[in-house]
């Protein structure tokens, strides 16, 4: 089994409402949770694995403004942090996309309407963040090496 975990962070809710959110990952979805601090979860990789985060209770009632129309208050939150098998994927979260009904933002951590956040990665996840990070900054094209030399390392130092 693999792990991700979750860290949310500027977590507002409305009046007494709290945000609620489901993770689903591969198709299998969790129970529906009121947003905390950190989650954390199972699941069986892929090849290709989709992670999707859905915030539900988002009404627009839970968006107050004034007579200007400037927000006053709102229920929303943030996506801090995700580690899949105890590997922080720092900048590549903002691969993900946030999708609302009639709208797709790319690079977006922020949960303030109702929709869900989705991060398509591959497995191994150390394989395909070295793969990533050469992709984005075309710095290290000798990036699968490295991999099979983390791979290497590991074994040795586990095999003891």
């Amino acid at each position: 089994m693999n792990t991700i975990g979750l860290k949310f962070k500027n977590i507002h809710k409305s009046g007494v409402k709290q945000p609620r959110i489901f993770v689903e990952i591969n198709g299998t979805k969790l129970p529906e949770e009121e947003v905390k601090t950190e989650v954390s979860l199972n699941f069986k990789a892929q090849q290709t694995n989709v992670l999707k985060i859905h915030f539900v209770n988002k009404q627009g009632r839970d968006t107050v403004t004034n007579t200007m129309g400037e927000i006053v208050s709102d229920m929303n939150f943030e996506l801090d942090t995700i580690t899949i098998d105890g590997i922080d994927i720092k900048d590549l979260k903002w691969q993900g996309n946030y999708h609302t009904d009639n709208d797709s933002i790319k690079s977006c951590l922020f949960f303030g309407p109702k929709g869900y956040y989705e991060l398509i990665f591959s497995s191994p996840v150390l394989k395909w963040t070295l793969e990533q990070n050469h992709l984005k900054n075309q710095d290290d094209p000798e990036w699968e090496e490295d991999y099979n030399y983390y791979i290497e390392a590991w074994n040795k130092l586990n095999s003891k």
